[in-house]
């Protein structure tokens, strides 16, 4: 009986994982999209319900293609 409890926590577990990850990809997309089109970090940041300084920081290698609807991440080559 312990088993069957823990097999469906642990399933219970990898599906909230699934749709934690499913959400943040879908953010990334909404805030790519943003700032694509011309969202100030200030107002990003305000539906974040973070600093401007922070969202930038984990956000700014954000890029989003309107044609495609795809957002990724494109960091700068390292400098040599």
């Amino acid at each position: 009986m312990a088993d069957r409890h823990k097999h469906a926590a642990l399933a219970g577990i990898a599906g909230r994982t699934a749709t934690i990850a499913t959400a943040e990809a879908d953010r990334e997309r909404e805030i790519a999209r943003a700032l694509h089109h011309g969202a100030p970090w200030s107002e990003i940041a305000g539906a974040l319900g973070v600093t401007a300084q922070s969202a930038h920081r984990r956000f700014r290698w954000l890029r989003y293609d309107p044609v495609t609807r795809r957002s990724w991440q494109e960091r700068p080559l390292p400098l040599r």
